[in-house]
């Protein structure tokens, strides 16, 4: 008996090494972080440029002028996502020429001239609010654009200046933009390409330590650990997020950097899938340990050196392999011991052909040289229409307009509460109803909780800075400049910490502005507090939106054809159907992601369509290996145990098809599996008879991807749930296996 593993001593982790193993996993290469550097050093520019031009000219406005060149910095960076130089230039042009329109009007209104500018000023506030909301029908430019707008508005509504401070915060805008302009367009900025092929190479050097591990635990004897595995997941959202910022920087490439992703995303399930392989209690004798392992650290050494050719090695892979399959079928292994090991040949065999392709990719320019016709980016997203066909057919409203129209009502009640209650600042409530309304209730729901408890967070830090700093302006400005920074590189994957720098940036710019003390600070809270609450009331009430209304219905349809071209391959008989057509489906299904709105720049359900998308995408490509095994199957006939093998695999298949549908319990296809192994037990005991012994092979196979089409599947079950906004974690850890103690 074995005596029992040491427990692991996990040591706490620094914070400083908490958020550097943060910032690896969700900002590869550093793309979002230069853009929070850029950010940065926008801001000292223009504080300074601005106090001088301020001083210099004897304006009177030493800290509003520099404070709305700021907002410009903040507006032309923080709302211009990571992409190329040409892409990121037209975007800020976009957001100034908006901007500067707004300010003109902020111009002409006047507000600080008079008690009735002042109340067009708030009036003004319930339009802004709809146009800003609306925009979100031309997809994520329009999304930006709106939110660009917010800020502005906010800014100018605080500063409150007269016509002539306003055409002079106009001149500090345009001066705010072009030194932001100048900053982040310039050379210094890392490759976002640069940065996901870096991380392929990461994914690659953990597959080649999982595989030695691997090989190692076989040799001894010894429980595989699960810790390597856990590496490996964690990577797998690391090149999420590469991907993501990579197709942004070069759209043409898109379909070059997919390829490259489903490759190594096959080599990390072929790895994974190979751990399962392994002959669980099995005797020693006959010797497949050490065939099993010497394939193994072949594999591994190979993605080790893709650019090395040893002839010699090979053929010693290939007499171990050769090995690994008369021991396969050696009758003194029990039967499941034998069945793992068959499974193992075909996924040595897999793993080869997948090296092999990496190595031929990893040896060729990347991206590969396109004509100039094949680069050209892809066409923008079709704008969405005020009225779409609703599942009726009748025409109803859209999902953007009817955020625009709760935008208005939630900033109408807000105004109508300021002009009874004559809140001290009143605006606020307005602006946070402006910020959280979100695309549908769930995700208003995630803005109103994180927003409040950031603010609660952030006035209290801000307390803390104020009381401990006093009146050392630039030093406050110095802590208002990085939490800006921090909300920069959070907004997309930590939405409250985002919040809660938001929260602090906001309470110290307004002491610096208007020498905001304590007490306004704490009724930033109870503000907060109402403006997120009349948002949520809105949002729920008035024509509310559900994200299963936009997309889980398109993906369910996906499904229902998914599981109908599999229902009709071998060893069903009649008019076989196939998953390819669904491929461009799919592709179409992904182009349209940006139309669903603000989930990449607040929430997580950008990401986490985007991550749908891609497993779906990593669903059909299991469907036609599956389909391409099925028709070799067919074509090479059997026995009616080969048979029953497929047919209690396919049908667990089916069964998880029906979970992922809502037509069968979350337990039904794993309750399967005892009639998979009790088939295979049967064929196993007929491994003697040649006719079995050659479609062996296949049928291992078969359920090799069998078995590894129940993850996707577990993965889209936990993403399409109702009652839970999209988490990327929580999409992982449904797709992952339990976790159990391998021995080897």
């Amino acid at each position: 008996m074995e005596p029992p593993s040491p427990i692991p001593v996990r040591r706490p982790v620094p914070l400083a090494g908490r958020i550097k193993a943060w910032l690896a996993d969700h900002d590869p290469g550093g793309v979002d972080t230069t853009r929070a550097l850029h950010l940065g050093v926008s801001f000292v520019i223009v504080i300074l440029a601005g106090y001088a031009t301020s001083s210099g000219f004897r304006l009177g406005m030493d800290v509003t002028f520099p404070m709305m060149a700021g907002c410009a910095a903040l507006v032309m960076i923080s709302f211009n996502p990571a992409a190329s130089v040409k892409v990121e230039a037209r975007t800020m042009a976009r957001l100034f020429g908006l901007s500067v329109v707004f300010l003109a009007l902020l111009t002409a209104v006047g507000p600080g001239e008079g008690a009735a500018n002042n109340m067009v000023q708030k009036l003004l506030l319930i339009p802004l609010s709809f146009t800003a909301l609306v925009l979100r029908r031309y997809g994520m430019d329009g999304q930006r654009a709106g939110l660009a707008l917010i800020v502005v508005a906010t800014v100018g509504t605080i500063i409150r200046p007269t016509r002539i401070e306003a055409a002079l915060l106009l001149l500090a805008f345009c001066q705010g933009a072009m030194v932001a302009a100048a900053v982040r367009l310039s050379p210094w900025r890392p490759s976002a390409v640069h940065a996901f092929v870096e991380t392929t190479l990461d994914l690659q050097t953990a597959v080649a330590g999982f595989l030695r591990e691997l090989s190692e635990a076989v040799r001894q004897g010894q429980a595989f650990p699960e810790e390597t595995a856990d590496q490996l997941e964690a990577l797998r959202g690391r090149i999420w997020s590469a991907l993501a910022n990579a197709t942004a920087e070069d759209p043409g490439a898109h379909a070059d950097f997919e390829l490259l992703r489903v490759r190594f995303y096959r080599l990390r399930v072929a790895v994974q899938l190979l751990a399962g392989c392994v002959p669980q209690g099995a005797p020693n004798t006959p010797d497949w340990r050490h065939p099993f392992a010497a394939a193994a650290d072949h594999i591994a050494r190979r993605l080790e050196s893709v650019d090395v050719s040893d002839v010699h090695a090979e053929e010693r892979f290939e007499r171990a392999v050769a090995r690994l399959r008369e021991v396969a079928f050696a009758p003194e292994l029990p039967a499941s011991a034998r069945f793992a090991l068959l499974r193992a040949l075909t996924a040595f065999d897999r793993l080869s052909l997948l090296v092999t392709g990496i190595a031929a990719a990893e040896l060729a320019p990347f991206p590969p040289p396109h004509a100039d016709s094949e680069e050209a980016p892809p066409p923008p997203p079709r704008t969405i229409p005020f009225r779409v066909p609703g599942p009726d057919g009748k025409p109803m409203l859209s999902a953007p307009l009817k955020v625009a129209l709760q935008g208005a009502v939630a900033t109408a009640a807000t105004t109508a509460l300021d002009l009874v209650v004559q809140l001290d600042h009143a605006y606020w409530a307005t602006m946070t109803v402006m910020f959280v309304i979100g695309n549908s209730v769930g995700e208003t729901y995630m803005r109103v909780r994180y927003r409040t408890v950031g603010t609660l967070i952030g006035v209290g830090v801000g307390i803390g800075m104020f009381l401990a700093l006093g009146e050392h302006i630039w030093l406050l400005a110095a802590f208002c400049m990085g939490a800006q920074m921090v909300a920069l590189v959070t907004q997309k994957d930590r939405y409250d910490v985002a919040s809660a720098a938001v929260g602090l940036s906001v309470v110290l710019g307004l002491h610096i502005i208007s020498g905001l003390g304590p007490e306004g600070m704490v009724a930033r809270i109870y503000e907060t507090a109402i403006g997120a609450g009349i948002a949520l009331v809105v949002s729920y009430v008035v024509l509310p939106v559900y994200l299963t209304e936009q997309v889980r219905p398109e993906v369910r349809r996906l499904l229902t054809r998914c599981r109908t071209a599999f229902s009709s391959w071998w060893p069903h008989s009649g008019e076989r159907s196939s998953v390819a057509p669904l491929v461009q489906d799919v592709r179409l299904l992904g182009a349209r992601l940006p139309q669903l709105g603000a989930e990449s720049v607040f929430g997580h359900s950008a990401g986490d369509v985007a991550n749908i998308v891609s497993t779906l995408d990593v669903l059909i490509t299991y469907l036609a290996l599956m389909e391409d095994v099925s028709h070799r199957l067919a074509a090479a006939g059997g026995k009616e145990e080969v048979m029953a093998v497929v047919e209690a695999a396919r049908s667990r298949t089916l069964t998880g098809f029906e979970v992922v549908l809502g037509e069968a319990g979350a337990g039904s296809a794993d309750a399967a599996t005892p009639a998979v192994d009790a088939a295979v037990s049967t064929v196993l005991g007929l491994a003697d008879d040649t006719a079995v012994k050659e479609v062996l092979p296949l049928v291992a196979d078969y359920l090799a991807y069998s078995d590894a089409v129940l993850r996707p599947l577990r993965e889209l079950r936990q993403a399409l749930k109702d009652n839970t906004p999209w988490r990327k974690e929580d999409v992982i850890a449904a797709g992952a296996v339990a976790p159990s103690g391998r021995k080897g």
